[in-house]
């Protein structure tokens, strides 16, 4: 005869399954964060976002050159939030050479994600997006923080770094300065288990901006991605995106677009390297 459970055994086998249950939806949605954003952030994504939120959480470099139009702050603003959600204590540095651009990252979760989910405004603990101390903080350890891509940044700490606009950063700001942020990678607990001392992660540093001058140290940085692209052992991605997809996912009018084209003082190859992606 089954001897009958106590009130405290029945409650840890609840906290077992939960916590089970928790470690089963928690892998499917590091594995799917473009799932994770419609199922618990409430945010409905064009399939090319979806691809790329997919990519920025898988690669270990990232390089995204984007028309105007195509939203890719925003969809930095979303892939930051999921990952410091799914990877709680993850310390993300947003850089850019004018901070006002940077904080861009963090009104967008404040002005469109918070107010659309409660989930999210759940997760968060403090939002400040005001000042010199620009920042988000979450409840399970996570933070988003905002520097300006100058040599006085040189204290900051993070696991992702995200360079905004990268074309207009110094070279030597980049590799002295902001890359050396990450150092350690993130300490989940479970490390400190042999058996999972084999899991620990890689920092990602992720680079956006529009396409510019082949004679600029930005396009010489895009060949070597896209070198590293082809390679199996490493995990690069990069890839431009003309505005003819924005137009395609109702992103960008197609009426302005040719409007503007139509004007007399119409300038070609502004529109190639802003626009087509082109770089000249």
């Amino acid at each position: 005869m089954a001897t009958k459970k106590t009130d405290k055994e029945i409650a840890n086998d609840k906290v077992e399954r939960m916590m089970a249950g928790v470690g089963i939806w928690c892998s499917y949605y590091r594995a799917n964060p473009h799932r994770f954003c419609e199922d618990y952030l409430n945010i409905h994504l064009k399939l090319f976002q979806k691809i790329l939120i997919f990519l920025m959480n898988r690669s270990n470099y990232f390089m995204y050159i984007a028309s105007r139009g195509q939203g890719k702050t925003f969809l930095t603003a979303i892939f930051c939030v999921v990952r410091c959600i799914l990877y709680p204590e993850t310390q993300i540095c947003v850089a850019a050479k004018n901070r006002s651009q940077s904080i861009n990252v963090l009104e967008k979760i404040t002005t469109i994600l918070m107010p659309n989910s409660a989930n999210l405004r759940n997760e968060i603990e403090t939002a400040n997006t005001k000042g010199q101390d620009a920042y988000i903080s979450f409840k399970n350890g996570s933070r988003i923080k905002v520097v300006t891509a100058n040599d006085g940044a040189r204290s900051n700490r993070s696991n992702i770094i995200v360079c905004d606009e990268f074309r207009m950063i110094d070279l030597d700001i980049i590799n002295k300065v902001l890359r050396k942020f990450n150092t350690a990678p993130r300490q989940p607990r479970y490390l400190s288990k042999p058996e999972y001392a084999h899991l620990t992660e890689r920092n990602k540093e992720l680079y956006l901006s529009s396409a510019w001058y082949k004679q600029h140290w930005s396009f010489e940085k895009l060949k070597a991605f896209a070198t590293n692209l082809v390679d199996d052992t490493k995990r690069y991605f990069c890839c431009g995106l003309p505005y003819e997809l924005a137009i395609k996912e109702n992103l960008l009018s197609r009426e302005q677009v040719e409007d503007e084209m139509s004007e007399s003082d119409f300038n070609e190859l502004s529109f190639q390297m802003e626009m087509e992606c082109e770089w000249l």
